[in-house]
């Protein structure tokens, strides 16, 4: 399953049981992302320990975040910026 949409992000994952992700379940579990956006974290167990999945997104995109929310928060009249994630 290969999949051609350019993302924004990547996928990290982090644990023993990452070398059983193959291709195939690193495509899945790329779908599984894009199709659930609320979703910041899979646990995987696995018979060789657990692994955590989740997106990276480069350092300049998280930059490019903390500019846009400084730059909404000096706007006049606007006392408070509250960005609710995924929980």
């Amino acid at each position: 399953m290969t999949d051609p949409v350019s993302r924004s992000w990547q996928l990290l994952m982090v644990g023993p049981g990452s070398r059983h992700v193959t291709p195939d379940l690193h495509d899945r579990l790329m779908r599984l992302l894009d199709l659930l956006p609320q979703t910041r974290l899979i646990e995987l167990e696995t018979d060789a320990g657990d692994v955590s999945v989740s997106r990276d997104w480069p350092s300049d995109r998280l930059e490019e975040v903390k500019a846009i929310e400084a730059e909404i928060t000096e706007m006049p009249g606007i006392v408070r910026l509250t960005l609710f994630q995924a929980a």
